[in-house]
C-alpha cells in the first residue's frame, strides 16, 4: 500500500492517520494563511485545505500516493460582546487560530469560557495518480464550561495551547473543561476521519482496516 502524504506539519494529525494504519510522509507547505482572511471560516478552511494538498503535490510525492490537506478554525457565528472585536477577520467573523502568544491564547480562553464555539475542519485528498481530487467539510459545536482565571492561567502553564487553533487541544487537558460536543471529535482535533474514509471511497483509495466498495453508502452522490 502506496503511502498517504500528510500536507501538514500537525502531529496530531499524523497519530490519526497511523492510528487507521497508514504510514505517514508528512511534506511542509509554503501557503501564507493570512491570504484568505477575507472568506468566511467554512469556506476559508476548505480553501486552506486544497492549498495545502496542492503544494505538496508540487513537491513530488512518491507516485500514485494520497496527498491529504486539512484546515481547522475555531469561530463563534454569533459574536456576543465587545471583546470579540480582536478576533474580528476580515470577512467579519470571529475566528480563532493560533495564537500568537500567551497573551492572545488567554484571550481565546476568556472567550470560549461559557460558551458554545464552532469549529470548522475543512479536508481535501488528491490522488497523484489521476489528479482527482475531493473535499469534504466537518463543522462541530463545542460548549465550554466557564473558566476561572486561575483554571486559564493553570492551563496556559501547561503549554496545550501552542500550535492549535483556538488555543485548547480537546484531547488534552481542555476535556476537563468541556461540556458537550455535537460533531466530529476526530474533527475537531484536525482530521476528520469519516469524511477522509468517505473521500477516500470515492477515489477507490483502500485503507488499511476496510476496503472501498464494500460500503456503498459512503461512495453516493
Amino acid at each position: 500500500m502506496l503511502p498517504i502524504v500528510l500536507a501538514s506539519g500537525s502531529p496530531r494529525r499524523k497519530e490519526l492517520l497511523s492510528a487507521l494504519g497508514f504510514e505517514v510522509i508528512a511534506l511542509a507547505h509554503d501557503i501564507d494563511e493570512t491570504d484568505f482572511d477575507h472568506q468566511v471560516p467554512s469556506v476559508r478552511v476548505l480553501t486552506l485545505a486544497r492549498a495545502k494538498a496542492r503544494s505538496a503535490l508540487r513537491q513530488k510525492p512518491p507516485s500514485g500516493c494520497a496527498i491529504v490537506g486539512a484546515d481547522t478554525l475555531v469561530c463563534d457565528p454569533q459574536p456576543l460582546s465587545a471583546e470579540e472585536k480582536d478576533f474580528r477577520d476580515e470577512s467579519g467573523n470571529v475566528s480563532l487560530g493560533k495564537p500568537s502568544g500567551r497573551d492572545e491564547a488567554r484571550n481565546m480562553l476568556r472567550l470560549l469560557g461559557g460558551s458554545t464555539h464552532v469549529v470548522h475542519t475543512g479536508l481535501a485528498v488528491i490522488d497523484a495518480a489521476s489528479g482527482r481530487e475531493e473535499t469534504g467539510l466537518s463543522t462541530s459545536f463545542v460548549r465550554f464550561a466557564s473558566l476561572s482565571e486561575a483554571e486559564i492561567e493553570d492551563y496556559l502553564d501547561r503549554g496545550e495551547w501552542q500550535g492549535v487553533a483556538g488555543a485548547y487541544r480537546i484531547q488534552g487537558l481542555a476535556a476537563l473543561f468541556i461540556e458537550e460536543i455535537r460533531g466530529s471529535w476526530s474533527g475537531i482535533v484536525g482530521l476528520p476521519i469519516h469524511e477522509l474514509y468517505a473521500i477516500l471511497t470515492r477515489l477507490s483509495i483502500t485503507t488499511p482496516a476496510l476496503s472501498p466498495g464494500k460500503f456503498p453508502l459512503f461512495g453516493a452522490r
